[in-house]
């Protein structure tokens, strides 16, 4: 999807309706741990945990690293410093993140946890950027809603069913947090009276969607969302389908390489449309589904999305094993330290 601007009105929050956990004056990182979240990508886990020790300055106690079944960091020294949480199975990034919320508000000291996705490295973000977002949450003005959650690049809907923009704020308007309908894992700061009211991420959508779901029952439940206008415009050009690819494709395969991602999409819309739109939105669904199907690139992809269309109809949810991550990563050449992506731009096997 095309990146869209989106209002150019900054908001955030007074005092009395930042909610628990606003920093500190002169400690903008106190009560706030981090979680990453990852399945399949040691390398790329490692390079995000250790930035969050050395470029944001957290410390390792305050990181929580979440191995959603195969994988964990690229480095056994590195995974002794943070708190290591490994799930048995592959639980989609619903469930990890889930499993990462509880994990870092099961300290009561945290009062913002900053969950990060294993390849959000690969976007080009202010760095450092964690303390500043938090100096300007706490420094924001009123807007009668308890903050949620502020994301690095965020959504709006726009009308046509469970279709959204990318939404990248001008500039000029302190201090640069703007609301959003929902938002991409990325990077976000969550609030803990999020999760103290009862929501978190839905395991049962696996993958795809899942975030939107999220969002949209944190801002049901009376919590507002915003975005972080300077992350937002600094990565809006990676926020387009030719910008994730060329963001990703020197490190790991990019989303049009996984057909499967188009199965959890096209079934997934129909539980969105049901929990949060109107009848409406199916109707839009069938119409995204058939231009789907006409710009599919392979007959993987085809098949995935009829598979997703027909299961979605019916209601299933979860996992379906027929549909997940092959590789995560493409390996690292020791001598000429090029990642590589096999032979013909075949991906090596999954580490």
């Amino acid at each position: 999807m095309n990146a869209g601007e989106g209002p150019d009105a900054a908001v955030a929050q007074d005092d009395d309706l930042r909610g628990p956990g606003a920093p500190g004056d002169g400690a903008p990182l106190e009560g706030v741990t981090a979680v990453v979240l990852t399945h399949m990508r040691p390398g790329l886990a490692g390079d995000v945990t250790r930035s969050l020790l050395e470029v944001e300055g957290l410390p390792p106690d305050r990181v929580v690293v979440v191995v959603n079944g195969v994988g964990g960091l690229d480095d056994p020294a590195l995974e002794a410093r943070v708190r290591m949480v490994r799930l048995d199975r592959n639980t989609g990034p619903a469930g990890g993140f889930r499993a990462g919320l509880i994990e870092a508000f099961s300290d009561p000291g945290t009062r913002w946890a900053y969950l990060c996705e294993d390849d959000v490295g690969l976007f080009s973000l202010p760095a450092p950027r964690l303390a500043d977002v938090m100096a300007r949450i706490d420094a924001g003005g009123r807007t009668g809603q308890p903050l949620g959650a502020v994301a690095a690049y965020g959504r709006s809907f726009v009308g046509r069913g469970a279709h959204t923009v990318n939404v990248v704020p001008r500039p000029g308007h302190s201090p640069d947090l703007t609301p959003v309908d929902v938002a991409c894992w990325g990077a976000t700061v969550v609030s803990r009276a999020v999760v103290d009211a009862g929501v978190l991420p839905d395991p049962e959508w696996f993958f795809g969607l899942e975030d939107v779901d999220f969002f949209c029952r944190m801002r049901k439940a009376g919590f507002e969302v915003l975005v972080d206008d300077i992350a937002a415009r600094q990565v809006a050009s990676q926020q387009t389908s030719a910008g994730r690819e060329a963001a990703h494709r020197q490190r790991r395969p990019t989303d049009a390489a996984e057909a499967w991602r188009s199965y959890y999409h096209a079934r997934n819309s129909f539980a969105l449309a049901r929990r949060h739109g109107r009848p409406s939105w199916l109707a839009w669904n069938l119409v995204y589904s058939a231009r789907h199907l006409q710009k599919a690139r392979s007959r993987d992809e085809r098949l995935a999305i009829a598979r997703g269309f027909w299961d979605g109809a019916r209601g299933r949810m979860g996992e379906d094993p027929r549909y997940g991550r092959r590789v995560g990563e493409f390996g690292k050449c020791g001598e000429c330290g090029e990642f590589d992506a096999g032979p013909g731009g075949v991906p090596p096997a999954a580490r």
